[in-house]
């Protein structure tokens, strides 16, 4: 009895050995990828950037009181899904005029991507517009949370070494990606309830949300039988769609939605500039209680481009 009990333990401590290897095992790959938890990480490896972008190391990169950027966001959280576009605009003044690229990192330390932006060189002050991509397979390589996302932005220039440049002190934007349903525990607490949306749940759902306030958006859904729901069509249709978040001052918010569910088939739409200045807005979409499409960039008048979703 006494060696089975022997057996039985070596056989114990042997399987918790092997456990704990696999464990360890699976926090990341191979070949060095980022941890599923991490998604600042994986989108410093993944991110989709502008052509002619680089990546320099932290020692090749000093701070320099030169040069100042300004907030270019709303300072809420804005939700990423995998394949949207991230419009970015960095306002920027430099006593010298020599910014020549913008500067991004997602998390507080490590590379910085460099961007060429040839329209900033030669001038004082403007703003360092450039796009990126989220990968269209971020969650499938992280947890199915909604991930913390720190993007520091930074406007650069050459101090005329090779290899070494100089960098204002940076702005820092906040994105959460869409790895979890909108019910998910970090997803509210990044976002809050209904992943920050106003207005009524459906599916699908379409929630337009802009910044300054003061602009007047007008958010527009066409059904895939044609009907237009929105402030130039009408506010209710025949197959349960409901504009129920119309925003006319004081507000950023508009919402159309489907609170029985919508038809099957493909859905357009697109934001309507109504009134003032220029906004950035972004507009995303549920279906089956978490954001499936979004869809963000600037507008000053007329229309954005119209976006499609399918169902």
């Amino acid at each position: 009895m006494k060696t089975l009990y022997n057996s039985i333990k070596i056989l114990s401590l042997l399987l918790g050995f092997s456990t704990l290897l696999f464990i360890t095992s699976c926090g990341g790959g191979d070949d060095g990828d980022a941890a599923p938890d991490d998604a600042n990480a994986y989108l410093n490896e993944n991110v989709s950037l502008p052509a002619g972008s680089f990546t320099v190391s932290a020692d090749q990169v000093t701070e320099t009181n030169d040069v100042v950027v300004s907030s270019s966001g709303s300072g809420s959280t804005m939700q990423v899904v995998g394949g949207q576009q991230v419009s970015v605009s960095i306002p920027f003044t430099a006593a010298n005029s020599n910014v020549t690229h913008a500067g991004m990192r997602f998390g507080d330390s490590g590379d910085i991507i460099m961007i060429p932006i040839p329209a900033a060189n030669g001038n004082s002050s403007g703003t360092l517009d450039f796009t990126f991509g989220i990968p269209a397979d971020i969650c499938e390589n992280l947890n199915d949370i909604c991930h913390d996302i720190r993007c520091y932005e930074f406007a650069v220039t050459s101090d005329g070494s090779g290899g070494q440049f100089q960098v204002s002190r940076a702005n820092i934007n906040q994105l959460a990606s869409a790895c979890g349903g909108c019910d998910e525990p970090q997803c509210v607490a990044l976002l809050g309830e209904n992943c920050g949306a106003q207005g009524g749940d459906g599916d699908p759902r379409f929630n337009l949300t802009w910044s300054p306030a003061g602009v007047d958006l007008d958010l527009h859904v066409r059904e895939p039988d044609g009907t237009l729901i929105g402030f130039s069509g009408v506010s209710s249709s025949s197959s349960g769609g409901i504009w129920d978040v119309d925003c006319t001052s004081s507000c950023t918010d508009e919402n159309i939605t489907w609170p029985d569910g919508g038809p099957s088939g493909t859905y357009q739409f697109y934001v309507n500039h109504f009134s003032g200045g220029t906004a950035s807005y972004q507009i995303r979409v549920f279906d089956g209680g978490r954001v499936v499409q979004s869809q963000s960039g600037t507008i000053s008048d007329g229309d954005s481009p119209t976006y499609s979703y399918s169902r």
